[in-house]
C-alpha cells in the first residue's frame, strides 16, 4: 500500500476500528454509513477502500478482535476457579455481564445483524466467522462435557444454551427497565444462574 508509512497505515487502521466500534455500537451497522467513518477518522473514502472492501468488512474485524478480546479476559477470569461447577458459573456470569455492556455483542446477537453481515459478505467468509465465534472456548467446554457430574454430554447443545441465556438481556431492556424493576432483574437473573449451573451438574 503506497502514500503511507508503516506507522501512518497502522495508525489509520487504529483509527478505523475505533470509530467503527463506537459508531456500530451507536447507530448499528445499517444505519452506519461509510462517510461516517471516514469523517470521523479524518480520511476521505478512497483511502478507506485501501484498508477494507466495506464497513462490513470492518465491523467483521472490530468482531474479530472483540471476540480474542472476550476470550483473554475469561481465561484470566477463570484462572482462580476452585473446580468445574466455579467455572462454569464465571463463565455464565461473565458472558451475560459482557453482553449487557458491549453494544456490539448485543446488537449481533438481539438484533440480528448477523443478517445483514449474511446479505453483504460472501457466505464462506461470515461461515468462517461464525464456525471460529462458536469454537471460541471449545476446549473449556469439551472439558466440562467429559466431567462425569456434568449433565450434558453435546457441547453444541452447551453453546446453544449460552445463546438462549443471551436473550435474557432483552428481557432487561424490553421488560424490567421500562417497569423501573431493574432490581428485580438483577435477583431473578441471579436465581435463573443458580438454576442453570444446579441444573447442569448431577448432585
Amino acid at each position: 500500500m503506497t502514500g503511507f508509512t508503516d506507522e501512518e497505515r497502522e495508525h489509520i487502521r487504529e483509527e478505523l476500528h475505533r470509530a467503527g466500534r463506537e459508531l456500530f455500537a451507536q447507530f448499528g451497522l445499517e444505519r452506519t454509513r461509510i462517510r461516517d467513518l471516514t469523517e470521523e477518522v479524518g480520511i476521505g473514502t478512497s483511502t478507506f477502500y485501501r484498508f477494507f472492501d466495506s464497513k462490513e468488512a470492518l465491523y467483521l474485524s472490530i468482531l474479530v478482535r472483540e471476540r480474542e478480546r472476550f476470550a483473554e479476559e475469561l481465561d484470566a477470569e477463570l484462572a482462580e476457579a476452585s473446580g468445574v461447577r466455579a467455572e462454569v458459573r464465571r463463565t455464565i456470569e461473565y458472558f451475560l455481564e459482557e453482553l449487557s455492556s458491549n453494544p456490539l455483542y448485543y446488537r449481533l446477537l438481539l438484533d440480528d445483524e448477523i443478517r445483514t453481515l449474511h446479505r453483504q459478505l460472501p457466505d464462506e467468509v461470515v461461515e468462517e466467522h461464525h464456525r471460529a465465534a462458536m469454537t471460541t472456548g471449545d476446549d473449556r467446554i469439551d472439558r466440562w462435557t467429559s466431567e462425569p457430574s456434568f449433565r450434558a454430554d453435546d457441547p453444541e447443545e452447551v453453546q446453544a444454551l449460552f445463546r438462549l441465556l443471551g436473550f435474557t438481556i432483552a428481557a432487561r431492556e424490553e421488560l424490567f427497565e421500562p417497569a423501573d424493576a431493574v432490581d428485580l432483574y438483577e435477583r431473578s437473573n441471579e436465581l435463573l444462574v443458580d438454576a442453570v449451573v444446579d441444573g447442569l451438574f448431577v448432585d
